[in-house]
């Protein structure tokens, strides 16, 4: 919402928005690089994907600060896929908690073994929030790359930083979940059941989509966003 409100402002506020506009891109890198070391340090795994969130959304301040069809339209995106990397990960995050009652990451190792559907959905999910080629968080981040390019040119290799923190929290996390010997206490946990498996495979099926076939998402804010980007081309 803090998103939607924020490229309103820019369209009623143009040139606020063109005075600020280095203002907001530094805010957006920091936010980025921030937030991910933040999530790489976290033992709390809702902390850890709380922060992972604040990482996100500098990518999408940063695609907003651009100005640009690109920029934006990554921003856009990015709105969308955080929706439902971050919804698929708190539910699973959510799921795991009320079967162990703890969130400290050292508590787990080897969960693949006792709940192999829970961990294919957890480390897609993952990969997803790296924003690895076939999800939608790949989409997003490209256009939003592209249009900082356009706008600082080679400023934008700085955002190489944010995506190694945010592949190295998400490996981090993968390896303490599925790797090792299998913790005793953790034994015998359910695994997904048919409606958890449901919930988690409608989220994860957009992500796929939307990364597979983003043609009919673009197309559907290209409206918008070529009538918001005009308004600073000159």
């Amino acid at each position: 919402m803090g998103s939607y409100g924020l490229i309103r402002a820019v369209e009623m506020l143009p040139q606020a928005a063109l005075s600020l506009q280095g203002v907001l891109a530094g805010l957006g890198f920091i936010s980025l690089v921030y937030g991910g070391v933040l999530a790489w340090r976290q033992r709390d795994l809702k902390a850890m994907i709380a922060y992972s969130s604040v990482s996100h959304m500098g990518m999408v301040l940063l695609g907003i600060a651009a100005l640009n069809v690109a920029g934006l339209t990554g921003a856009v995106m990015q709105m969308v896929a955080h929706g439902l990397v971050a919804g698929a990960l708190f539910l699973l995050i959510g799921l795991l908690y009320e079967r162990t009652h703890t969130r400290d990451i050292a508590d787990y190792s080897s969960l693949v073994r006792v709940m192999p559907r829970f961990a294919f959905f957890t480390v897609l999910a993952f990969i997803a929030a790296v924003g690895m080629p076939g999800t939608a968080g790949f989409i997003a981040e490209l256009h939003a790359i592209i249009g900082g390019f356009e706008r600082w040119g080679a400023w934008m290799v700085l955002l190489s930083i944010g995506v190694l923190i945010s592949a190295a929290y998400a490996l981090r996390t993968v390896g303490r979940l599925f790797t090792g010997p299998v913790n005793q206490r953790m034994q015998g946990l359910p695994d997904l059941s048919r409606t958890e498996l449901t919930s988690a495979g409608a989220l994860s099926a957009g992500m796929l989509l939307i990364g597979i076939f983003p043609t009919p998402a673009l197309t559907l804010v290209s409206a918008s966003v070529d009538r918001l980007s005009g308004v600073f081309m000159p």
